[in-house]
């Protein structure tokens, strides 16, 4: 179905928010999936947090060629998880969709996200799963999330179970002063914001392949891989006394386990422990986050040890 702005002033049914940072490599990738979605019924926010490189240019210059795109530029540098909220209260739409400037949006990713919610009325957000892509886009493989919310709210104590730019929200389902992000909490703020959506009804993930997640060495999840768990360790702590999540035994089990052995790791040792594993290359490593890391190399102990 192909879904047009029927007037000038009209709101949007969907807002299409993307922070931007020194993203001039992938930038016009993005923002070319977005612009050729099936589903055209959007705005789309874009907020350039003080890029250093040509990301400003190159937005100004897709903001001429469509009148969908609103651009709000950061006076300074803000991180991702502020740069995001400043574009979310920007929003209109019914719908709010994430995305970042490395990635890739299936054309059809809007318009099956919002069916999924218009059908599934208890659904508050809805990711996907995801292929993986080189810094030149080819296909390097595949990150599967669990569908079902039961699934998902079981694993968020042992990873990450939807993928943030993936994720579109039914906004009218949440409450009006509802906080998406803890920008303290960078970057691992999606692990909270999946508890505190638990709270308001079903989180779940459509099972087909919608976005293309870029691999490449800036990807922020393990630039400091022990920062990120103790932060992912707090986040959940605070699900269950802030956010009344109620983890599994073995959930409860395997984050206590993620936060001792990481923390006991020698600096760059799990890098190390990474080279070893075969098939897995050092840009990719970047793509996990700390708890995929650690699953993985419990599960591939028998080749490295």
């Amino acid at each position: 179905m192909n879904h047009k702005l029927k007037t000038k002033n009209r709101k949007p049914l969907l807002s299409v928010v993307m922070p931007v940072y020194n993203a001039a490599s992938y930038l016009g990738e993005a923002i070319d999936s977005i612009l050729a979605q099936t589903f055209s019924d959007f705005e789309f926010i874009i907020v350039d947090d003080a890029s250093t490189d040509t990301s400003y240019e190159i937005l100004k210059n897709y903001q001429k060629k469509d009148k969908r795109i609103r651009l709000i530029r950061n006076d300074k540098n803000l991180k991702q998880g502020a740069t995001v909220t400043r574009a979310l209260n920007e929003a209109k739409g019914s719908f709010i969709a994430r995305m970042d400037a490395d990635d890739i949006s299936d054309k059809y990713r809007f318009e099956k996200q919002i069916d999924y919610l218009t059908t599934h009325k208890k659904v508050v957000a809805v990711g996907s799963q995801c292929l993986l892509i080189n810094k030149k886009g080819k296909v390097m493989g595949e990150k599967t999330f669990p569908t079902e919310f039961e699934q998902v709210y079981k694993y968020i104590f042992e990873f990450c179970p939807v993928q943030q730019p993936a994720m579109m929200f039914a906004i009218k389902r949440l409450p009006k002063d509802f906080a998406f992000y803890d920008h303290g909490m960078s970057p691992v703020e999606d692990v909270e914001l999946l508890l505190k959506l638990f709270k308001y009804g079903r989180v779940e993930n459509i099972n087909e392949y919608l976005l293309k997640y870029r691999i490449h060495g800036e990807n922020s999840s393990l630039k400091h891989l022990k920062h990120s768990f103790f932060l992912t360790f707090i986040s959940r702590m605070r699900g269950v006394f802030l956010h009344g999540y109620r983890p599994t035994v073995k959930g409860v089990a395997v984050t206590f386990a993620q936060f001792a052995v990481v923390m006991l790791l020698p600096q760059g040792t799990s890098m190390a422990l990474y080279k070893a594993v075969k098939d897995v290359t050092l840009p990719s490593l970047f793509s996990f986050s700390p708890t995929y890391l650690f699953n993985l190399l419990l599960s591939k102990y028998e080749i490295i040890r």
